[in-house]
């Protein structure tokens, strides 16, 4: 049972969707998740379980929802119960008007998210609910608790803490809120050990005979630098059976071709690439970075943002052209760009404070202004995706955003 530990609305909200499951029959479940190591740990989890309840299930692994990406995922689909997991929380009114009610649609999502009004669809999102997804709860964390309160089962909980861990939420020192939850169940399993290191816990994965965060570098490094190689599919098999000889091999091979082209992008941006304007310190790479997916350019601006030539007072931004024909679904026709911020440790204080504006805020304003798209998106770490060719009207109009918001906070 899971009243002992979860806030009462969001046993209602999860309790409302597994009915909403259970009052329909289908003919296969299709689980949409992200490709760093939470969104593989959440597909993995739900993956697990709903084959072993008896569903013919799929993965399908993207980087951002877009709605030319929906539609070609919903084509030619029809009753069977699609799960958004760890995106689309922002967008479900989108991909429930393109799916025109063939399908039953869950989203359970830890960014921000918004309420649909439909009837083919079902969010479940904790920041709705007041409960923060930047610390107390991951997509891993969530997708456990959901499945749990379906299944009752709780060998899954140590992907929650993997899919925790690689989304920093120990940045703090150790996992907190619902995270912990699932740390606690992957302990009392036998599953997961605390190991303290100065003032920072680390998680021991028996089954895995290696460290969460260990283990979140290899899913992330399968799922983001070799996203178009389909190396997420090693990811998941990884999660589900433990990382083999090809997998580890491939891990090695990936983060050789990743240290490769930051090392080159790094000199370039010391060298007078990085364009400075008020409140953010922004980059395009173009294709450079490929045939990694266009998560790394969120990975790389994590990297940098606390390096000597970065400004600690400012955001820093990132671009990425986005590749159009996306592995397992074919050519999406859209030409864009993605923009990834996050802030240096000193801003990310201010953030956290309050005495900034998030970036959760800023950046959908922005993106919906010039027509783009926004999901996934945290106070200190955001994405979009936006039209081709919009990338200095975009930082402008963010720009004049950040102003106005902080003129209000007398700044």
């Amino acid at each position: 049972m899971l009243k002992e530990f979860l806030k009462d609305e969001l046993l209602e909200v999860m309790e409302k969707a597994k009915k909403g499951i259970c009052s329909r029959e289908f003919e296969n479940v299709v689980i949409v998740h992200h490709n760093d190591a939470d969104g593989l740990c959440a597909g993995a989890i739900l993956y697990k379980t709903f084959s072993e309840l008896g569903m013919k299930t799929k993965t399908i692994c993207i980087e951002k929802v877009h709605p030319a990406i929906v539609e070609k995922i919903h084509e030619n689909r029809k009753d069977a119960l699609f799960i958004y997991t760890d995106l689309a929380g922002l967008v479900g009114d989108v991909i429930a008007e393109i799916d025109g009610g063939r399908n039953l649609i869950l989203i359970l999502d830890h960014h921000p998210a918004k309420n649909v009004e439909k009837e083919n669809i079902l969010v479940v999102a904790p920041e709705l609910l007041g409960v923060s997804g930047d610390v107390f709860v991951s997509a891993s964390t969530l997708a456990y608790l959901f499945c749990r309160n379906v299944a009752d089962v709780k060998e899954t909980a140590s992907l929650a803490v993997i899919g925790s861990v690689g989304d920093y939420h120990d940045r703090s020192g150790g996992i907190l809120g619902y995270d912990r939850v699932a740390l606690q169940d992957a302990i009392e399993s036998g599953e997961a050990k605390i190991k303290i290191e100065g003032s920072r816990e680390r998680y021991f994965i028996k089954s895995f005979n290696e460290y969460a965060d260990v283990i979140a570098d290899y899913l992330t490094t399968l799922g983001s630098i070799g996203y178009y190689t389909m190396d997420y599919k090693l990811g998941i098999k990884a999660c589900l059976e433990g990382f083999d000889d090809k997998a580890m091999q491939r891990v090695e091979e990936l983060k050789r071709i990743k240290e490769e082209k930051f090392k080159n992008k790094i000199k370039e941006l010391i060298a007078g690439e990085l364009r400075k304007e008020k409140f953010v310190q922004w980059f395009h790479v173009g294709r450079d970075f490929m045939p990694m997916g266009v998560k790394v350019i969120g990975l790389f601006c994590h990297l940098i943002k606390d390096m000597s030539f970065v400004d600690e007072s400012k955001f820093v931004a990132g671009f990425q052209d986005f590749h159009p024909e996306l592995p397992e679904i074919g050519k999406i026709p859209w030409q864009g760009v993605k923009v990834s911020f996050r802030a240096p440790a000193p801003l990310e204080r201010k953030v956290l404070s309050g005495e900034v504006p998030g970036l959760d805020v800023t950046l959908p304003w922005a993106t919906e202004r010039v027509k783009g798209v926004a999901d996934a998106t945290h106070r200190i770490a955001a994405a979009s995706l936006i039209d081709k060719g919009k990338e200095e009207e975009f930082i402008k109009t963010w720009e004049e955003i950040m102003e106005k918001l902080m003129l209000k906070r007398g700044k």
